[in-house]
């Protein structure tokens, strides 16, 4: 009897050692010897999104966004995560450079993208951000090349690849280099809005040929069997709600009332004409639901990432200012757009499924004349502009009468590109110059420009610690960007008509950033945020390794 009873307490003694030590093993990161069975995560909070699209508005200021919108930007700012204070972290406020930074993590600098374009020392040469000179990277039905090669660094679609294979990266839009900068080197397409041929094209670098539906999409005629079928013969809009629709100072090329022409002239006008309206958006939009449709994106299984680049807010706002009927009309475009484009996505991915991000790759200047009349202007010169062809003038004439007089060309010896100065060493020295001398000629020079506040070089911006020298140093390229940066002086701009962006100040820097989607908690937070902080974001969110010299952070989503 005293048998059995002992037997059944070891028993229990024993469950009970066995019970305690599995809590203490459990309990002690790094102390396990063995292992014991544990329940499952549960998988809601493990689950990831099945598609992350991030969408670009070019040159989309940051105080344009609000909760006024009844569409997608509505829903969007009412439902997502508003980063109230969100700026780009770089001086040269383009558009290659913009869109760079939002999907690899890093500054434009470290990326390799100095500007839309930079000057090749070796061979003396303008050249494209994504230009390529291998033929094999050909764009489809053009005779230029293009390709992602000149972005140093990889980029969350990169990144999500690694991770899993069967992940699918997608990029369309208006722009060669929005889409080919945020979808990396690894994408599985990318199609971009081509004006001279009035359809969507990609390079060789991605396929060798359009795939069927895009070909569909395009047609064989597009104005009578593709996408510009349904195209009207002019772009009508309201007055808008902030100027009269005719205003001093806006680019009359394609008219500067309501009536703009659309489906009119030879087939390259009809290209520009698009391309310089709301309706490359929308048909970017279309394009995108396609793609997400043929290619099955957030449906099998693996996250996927489809970037989606709007540009008419950038064409537009170049002819006409960030606050005319035309502008406003083109951003009420996008949230109606945009919206429709949530509902598909809703529909076809699942609303519990996707995470949209929306930002800007930068914004832009106000008209000056719109400046002036609203007590905002503070260019010294009284116009707030500088013409290009009569500042190009006299900037060729004093290089050409101090260098290069008589017979030199002064283009030979001294470029300009995306506010950099670049000078010909080689030809300097075959013409007997000293480098520094032509440099310190060149600045005051242009510091005696009345839009011109300062010019930069390389030693003073390391040596600077002001916010102004740091946002040049993040866009400075070894190797490509000039020997100094041009800083023009607050709210002035170098252009005839219209308006324009590229300065480090802040009406070129405040963009909107919006998280919105699964696993996103809505609200406004006034956090510091910076584009160059999506990748990094939504790389924790998605669980997916980035590289270790990143430049942006995560931020908090919740």
């Amino acid at each position: 009897m005293l048998k059995v009873v002992l037997n059944v307490v070891l028993k229990v003694v024993l469950k009970v050692v066995l019970k305690v030590l599995y809590f203490f093993f459990a309990l002690v990161p790094g102390s396990l010897v063995f292992s014991f069975p544990v329940e499952e995560p549960d998988k809601d909070l493990v689950k990831k999104p099945a598609l992350v699209v991030v969408i670009a508005i070019d040159q989309l200021r940051r105080d344009r966004l609000d909760d006024s919108f009844e569409g997608g930007l509505g829903r969007l700012v009412k439902e997502g995560r508003v980063f109230a204070e969100a700026k780009l972290n770089h001086g040269i406020s383009t558009t290659c450079p913009g869109h760079a930074a939002m999907l690899t993590g890093t500054n434009p600098g470290k990326a390799g993208i100095p500007g839309n374009v930079y000057i090749a020392r070796q061979g003396w040469e303008s050249r494209y951000c994504v230009a390529d000179e291998d033929p094999a990277y050909q764009v489809i039905g053009r005779d230029i090349n293009r390709s992602p090669r000149n972005l140093l660094v990889t980029t969350l679609g990169d990144w999500l690849k690694s991770s899993d294979e069967h992940s699918r990266v997608y990029a369309v839009g208006g722009k060669d280099r929005a889409t080919i900068t945020m979808a990396g080197h690894k994408a599985d397409g990318v199609y971009w809005f081509d004006a001279t041929l009035g359809m969507f094209t990609t390079s060789r670098y991605y396929v060798d040929k359009l795939p069927g539906y895009i070909v569909d999409f395009n047609g064989l005629d597009p104005l009578t069997d593709g996408f510009l079928s349904t195209l009207p013969a002019t772009w009508l809009h309201s007055a808008g709600s902030n100027r009269a629709d005719q205003y001093p100072g806006e680019d009359e090329k394609l008219g500067n009332t309501s009536g703009h022409p659309l489906a009119s002239g030879d087939w390259q006008d009809v290209g520009s004409q698009v391309y310089q309206s709301p309706y490359i958006d929308s048909f970017s939009f279309e394009l995108a639901a396609n793609i997400v449709q043929q290619e099955k994106l957030g449906q099998r299984g693996s996250t996927d990432l489809l970037a989606i680049a709007l540009s008419a807010t950038d064409t537009v706002g170049h002819l006409y200012g960030p606050f005319s009927a035309e502008s406003e009309d083109t951003l009420r475009n996008i949230d109606e757009k945009l919206g429709e484009f949530l509902s598909f996505l809703d529909t076809t991915v699942g609303s519990a499924n996707y995470v949209v991000v929306l930002t800007a790759d930068h914004g832009v200047a106000e008209l000056p004349e719109w400046a002036k009349e609203n007590g905002r202007l503070q260019c010294p010169a009284d116009s707030g502009r500088a013409g290009v062809y009569g500042f190009m003038f006299r900037f060729y004439w004093y290089v050409y009468s101090r260098f290069t007089f008589p017979l030199g060309n002064p283009d030979d010896l001294v470029k300009l590109a995306d506010s950099q100065i670049s000078v010909n060493h080689r030809y300097a020295k075959e013409l007997g110059l000293d480098v520094a001398e032509i440099i310190a000629g060149v600045r005051e020079m242009l510091e005696s420009e009345e839009v011109i506040e300062r010019t930069w070089t390389l030693d003073e911006i390391e040596s600077d610690d002001g916010e102004i020298a740091r946002l040049y140093r993040n866009s400075f390229v070894e190797g490509k960007s000039g020997d100094f940066f041009i800083q023009p002086h607050r709210t002035c701009i170098i252009r005839d008509a219209g308006t324009t962006h590229g300065s480090p100040y802040s009406y070129d820097r405040n963009v909107p950033l919006v998280f919105f989607g699964m696993g996103i908690t809505p609200g406004t937070t006034d956090v510091e945020a910076y584009t160059v902080d999506i990748a990094t974001t939504l790389s924790k969110l998605l669980g997916v390794a980035s590289p270790e010299d990143v430049d942006g952070r995560a931020l908090r989503l919740h």
